[in-house]
């Protein structure tokens, strides 16, 4: 059933998602350059460190047990600064030329002034657009949206409102008409814009680099025409009251019970998750206990 109460999808929404879009892709490159700025100066620190090791001819054990330390440091460093600099090249397109706006994304210049005004975009000396310190506390606050909704919202994706029970990706095939989407449901009861929780939802999945004219929708601005749609359609509070034997059941205390419920798994959920990643550390990590194995005695 459509939400017939929910607004359309505003100009200056659409505008911020489009902002928010763009960061999120620049930032795609950005943030493993920043990295391999740091990896280059760890590789040069290590590096005049081994050869300062290196220096004489006599070296007691510990000289030597230190070099060799360093050497794995350096190593494994030059092999993270290799990966940073193999995911730059494969993240090239996610960068936006001043020179290339004005012939294939001409479409996206008002998008970028209104970014370029609100300062957190500006233009490098080689022309290509850039974050700005405001742009990347921006794109941090977008992150933290993201965790946010994974935490509060990934849960309602797949409800099983006859059963009374959640779906699990992980596990569950999901098909069928028994799983309904609350995530809008949810977000209304909350009093949360339930466009932004489906922007964070498709951001989640990537659901907007599938589409290969991603940017040319995005300048004609028809890009969030089917997140407008997917909010529309989705179920609201009020399609989810029921009249059982007794009495009419509102559709508020309905979602109630399934927001209760729902957190309570999504809690269980992070734990279990939690426990299997402390496992798995600690399996990679042997305990200094073996040190006192004997094998042949």
């Amino acid at each position: 059933m459509k939400s017939p109460h929910l607004t359309k999808l505003d100009t200056e929404s659409r505008q911020e998602y489009g902002a928010l879009l763009l960061l999120d892709q620049l930032m795609r490159y950005e943030l493993p350059k920043q990295e391999k700025d740091n990896l280059q100066e760890t590789v040069l620190k290590l590096e005049e460190e081994v050869a300062e090791l290196k220096k004489g001819f006599f070296h007691s054990d510990e000289q030597d047990q230190e070099l060799n330390y360093e050497k794995d440091e350096l190593s494994e460093a030059r092999e993270a600064l290799a990966e940073i600099e193999k995911e730059m090249v494969e993240n090239e397109h996610c960068r936006l030329n001043l020179a290339l706006i004005e012939t294939d994304d001409q479409g996206l210049e008002p998008l970028l002034k209104f970014m370029e005004e609100r300062g957190t975009l500006t233009v490098s000396e080689e022309n290509y657009y850039l974050p700005t310190a405001k742009g990347e506390d921006v794109y941090q606050h977008l992150v933290e949206q993201l965790k946010a909704y994974v935490v509060h919202f990934d849960v309602f994706a797949y409800v099983d409102l006859e059963e009374g029970a959640f779906g699990d990706p992980k596990t569950d095939l999901l098909e069928g008409d028994q799983w309904s989407d609350l995530r809008v449901a949810v977000a209304e009861y909350k009093g949360i814009d339930p466009y932004r929780v489906v922007f964070l939802a498709l951001m989640s999945a990537d659901k907007f680099y599938e589409n290969p004219d991603w940017k040319f929708d995005l300048s004609l601005g028809t890009l969030f025409d089917e997140m407008e749609q997917i909010v529309q359609d989705q179920l609201c509070v009020e399609d989810l009251s029921y009249k059982d034997e007794e009495e009419q059941v509102s559709g508020d205390d309905v979602i109630r019970d399934i927001i209760e419920q729902g957190n309570l798994l999504a809690k269980e959920r992070r734990r279990e998750e939690q426990e299997t990643e402390d496992k798995e550390q600690s399996e990679a990590t042997p305990d200094e206990q073996i040190i006192t194995q004997t094998y042949y005695c």
